[in-house]
């Protein structure tokens, strides 16, 4: 027995020789996994929701009326934009800089928990706690969102650490940061709160006299720093309209799939170790003494995940992110039961959980891809078009892409935001408005077909449609023109030009056609330009809307939206003639116009 535990001294001063160059290999994974295809998805409905509060000129009155959360995040995001400018990779990075520190943060709270064991696992205990939550796929997950889960992760983290500086010696110091971080985690996420109550059930058991009615003083002192926002914001949040019920029911169903998330596909492994790291083993014999960090773990996921199960049945706020506040814990007891292992057993196990890790993912939220819906209507609309959107609260989402796409002026309307906040003017001034504009785009992904009612009111044709698939749901983008009485000219194939548009600033030419009556041949549709001697200068030639509208597939009376974009840059001064013609491509035969011509002539650009 002598000569193991002489081995392991042996074996722990060797490896605490490159304590630093692990820790910062794991650190540099942290990131890795943490950065690594940040901007891949587009951002979704919170992050949308996130957005608009910034844009907010009573971000504070705004979010009590219409939002669900405290507001330190939400501040904290606003200065963060300032510094790095609102891309969706950078307000991202904000959560992943917090889910970086809190793996950083774990190492020194993990020390403090672990100071009653042995060296070889002192050592050991924080090292596998801070690889254990870089390799937690929730905590990546959340790390990549623009929500304040991954800082309520680093302030639960930083408050357990001050509440156990403080234990050992009480200075002012450590009670200010205490006390401060417990107030931020509140003003951080009202779950938060949680951390407060773990701390003093804590407390309660553990401590003793003055120390103990000085905790309890303290934790008084946070919730009532907390109590002014509460009282005269927080309260009324409950009446506000959560959105989208996305709350699990409290079930068995619930913690399986909850267990899979957290303790992965390697359940049985993780869940064992976890348990595992509730004892200590000395001396070939399971202990349970000391209690105190023990306890505290303990208390931290089971208060939480018992407490969230049961109010569910309440109040409907159930789901994995909401427990991820357990995740700090769950690293550091699943360390300490690592740490049991002798090497190389414990190498062996530490192994396989990183290669499973690392080669798989046992968290993951498909978020709609309303960037590329956003792309297809930025490279289409025109600034002053007006943009409708009837998406339920991703309206949110796609108002950030608008904005950054487009600008801040350009104009959009939300059905779902006339109903909830103009119900008294809904539908009839909505509908004034869409009267005022001669090109509407809808955007639609919801089974209320209301917008399409109105743009029939107003006159409005749909003349185009892009689907983007979402796991097999359609997201859909829809153009609607009031086209004139009277079309530019007819075509001998049975082709009408309804309408030209001639768009100098996007360098394009907009083309609206129809057919009274099928079309049996795919016709290719030409727009060129003409210098002043005849020449031709720039072309561009395509089936009807880029090859999207084939005219065989065009139903009889259907109009058809037809962009032709040209290069332009390169063209030297002068004035240009701009024409199109229709033709087969196969054998290059012209239909002619009314007038007999192969073309007709659409206007002319001055460069």
């Amino acid at each position: 027995m002598l000569s193991n535990r002489r081995t392991d001294l042996l074996n722990v001063a060797r490896w605490e020789r490159y304590t630093l160059l692990i820790l910062l290999a794991i650190l540099l994974l942290a990131a890795g996994q943490r950065i690594l295809h940040i901007g891949d998805q587009s951002l979704w409905l919170d992050e949308g929701i996130a957005y608009w509060n910034q844009k907010q000129p009573d971000m504070i009155g705004w979010m009590a009326e219409k939002d669900v959360h405290p507001p330190l995040y939400f501040w904290l995001l606003h200065l963060w934009i300032g510094l790095t400018g609102s891309s969706d990779v950078a307000m991202r990075m904000f959560s992943a800089l917090a889910s970086l520190i809190s793996v950083a943060a774990v190492v020194p709270l993990a020390k403090l928990l672990a100071r009653d064991r042995r060296r070889e696992e002192r050592w050991a205990i924080p090292i596998l706690a801070a690889l254990l939550l870089t390799l937690s796929d929730p905590e990546i997950s959340l790390a990549q969102d623009v929500r304040m889960y991954a800082l309520r992760t680093l302030m639960a983290l930083g408050s357990t650490f001050f509440y156990l500086r403080w234990i050992r010696r009480g200075t002012p110091l450590r009670t200010a940061l205490w006390v401060g971080t417990l107030v931020a985690l509140y003003h951080t996420n009202y779950i938060g709160a949680y951390m407060g109550v773990i701390h003093g059930l804590h407390a309660l058991i553990f401590l003793r006299g003055r120390q103990r009615i000085g905790a309890v003083a303290l934790l008084a002192l946070s919730a009532a720093l907390f109590l002014p926002w509460f009282i005269g914001y927080g309260i009324g949040q409950q009446d506000t309209d959560t959105g989208i019920n996305a709350a699990l029911p409290s079930n068995w169903d619930t913690l399986v799939e909850i267990g899979f998330k957290y303790f992965t596909q390697m359940w049985s492994l993780m869940i064992g170790l976890a348990l595992l790291g509730l004892v200590r083993f000395e001396d070939g014999r399971f202990r349970w003494r000391p209690l105190d960090s023990t306890f505290l773990l303990s208390i931290w996921i089971g208060f939480t995940v018992v407490v969230t199960f049961v109010v569910n049945f309440w109040l409907d706020f159930l789901s994995p992110r909401r427990l991820l506040l357990v995740s700090p814990a769950l690293a550091i007891l699943t360390a300490r039961g690592l740490a049991h292992f002798r090497m190389p057993a414990r190498l062996f196990l530490v192994g396989a959980i990183l290669v499973y890790a690392l080669a798989t993912v046992d968290d993951y939220y498909p978020k709609p891809p309303w960037e590329d819906v956003a792309n297809n209507l930025a490279r289409y609309a025109q600034p002053g078009e007006l943009i409708v959107m009837e998406i339920y609260r991703d309206d949110f989402t796609m108002d950030y892409y608008i904005d950054h796409l487009f600008s801040l002026e350009m104009p959009r309307e939300s059905l779902r935001l006339w109903r909830e906040d103009r119900a008294a003017e809904y539908p009839q001034a909505l509908i004034a408005q869409i009267d005022q504009a001669p090109s509407v785009w809808l955007v639609h992904w919801s089974p209320d077909r209301s917008a399409f009612s109105f743009l029939e009111q107003t006159g409005h044709v749909q003349t185009a449609k892009m689907t983007v698939d979402h796991i097999g749901n359609a997201l859909d983008l829809y153009r609607f023109d009031r086209l004139p009485a009277e079309p530019v000219d007819n075509f001998a194939n049975g082709m009408t030009l309804r309408q030209a548009v001639l768009a100098r600033d996007a360098g394009r030419v907009d083309l609206w056609w129809s057919a009274d009556e099928t079309l049996g041949v795919d016709y290719t549709t030409s727009v060129f330009l003409l210098d002043e001697s005849g020449r031709l200068a720039a072309q561009h030639d395509a089936f009807p809307f880029e090859d999207r509208r084939p005219t065989a597939t065009w139903a009889a009376g259907e109009v058809v939206y037809d962009p032709h974009p040209l290069e332009l840059d390169a063209l030297p001064p002068g004035r240009y003639t701009i024409a199109a013609q229709v033709y087969t491509w196969q054998d290059g035969v012209k239909q002619l116009t009314s007038a007999g011509d192969p073309w007709v002539v659409l206007g002319d650009w001055q460069f």
